[in-house]
């Protein structure tokens, strides 16, 4: 096993599976990368986001969400580990070891921080489609917009592009419904909580 601290690589799956739980760093090209640490109010829309998908799970047939940390393999270079991810009942599989994704997800989430930006909306949007992913949403708390992008013929197409106190009641979770004024709330009330 190589010393993950001091290689330099070329990594692989198998090497990025290996990290430590705490570990944050996502498999790019070969190569272990530092992602931003997550601030409190990214953490808070990711325990609101979880809420709703969980409930939405238990009111219509089940699911499973996770949060940051569970591994998605993309190729035998790149994982990368979602904000939030959603498996359909009976979908989820266990990989080699906890928090490891064997398949897709059903939906990924990503929020996107000034930082993340371009990777969230260009390259990872890019490794979803690569792989499967059905649906993709991008929510930009700095904006306070949310878009739900769906797979189609292999690349995603905008499904709704929703700003400000809208209601988000994608399609595909029949009976979901997000008010993404209490996003943008949570996020604030954290932002101001923790400076």
């Amino acid at each position: 096993m190589p010393d993950l601290a001091r290689d330099r690589g070329p990594y692989t799956w198998d090497d990025f599976v290996a990290l430590e739980e705490d570990d944050l760093r996502e498999l790019i090209d070969g190569e272990l990368v530092e992602v931003e640490v997550p601030k409190p109010e990214h953490e808070r829309l990711v325990a609101r986001l979880i809420f709703h998908l969980e409930g939405w799970a238990e009111a219509h047939g089940g699911g499973t969400t996770f949060g940051s940390g569970y591994k998605i393999r993309i190729t035998n270079t790149r994982g990368v580990m979602p904000d939030v991810q959603f498996f359909r009942a009976g979908r989820v599989r266990r990989g080699q070891g906890q928090g490891i994704s064997q398949g897709h997800p059903d939906l990924a989430v990503e929020i996107v921080s000034p930082s993340s930006v371009r990777y969230d909306r260009v390259v990872k949007m890019n490794w979803y489609a690569s792989i499967g992913v059905p649906e993709y949403w991008v929510v930009d708390p700095e904006a306070c917009t949310l878009e739900r992008l769906v797979l189609q013929d292999g690349h995603y197409s905008i499904a709704d592009a929703l700003e400000g106190d809208a209601s988000f009641a994608p399609a595909s979770f029949p009976g979901l419904e997000i008010p993404l004024a209490k996003l943008w709330t949570a996020a604030e009330e954290a932002r101001r909580d923790f400076e």
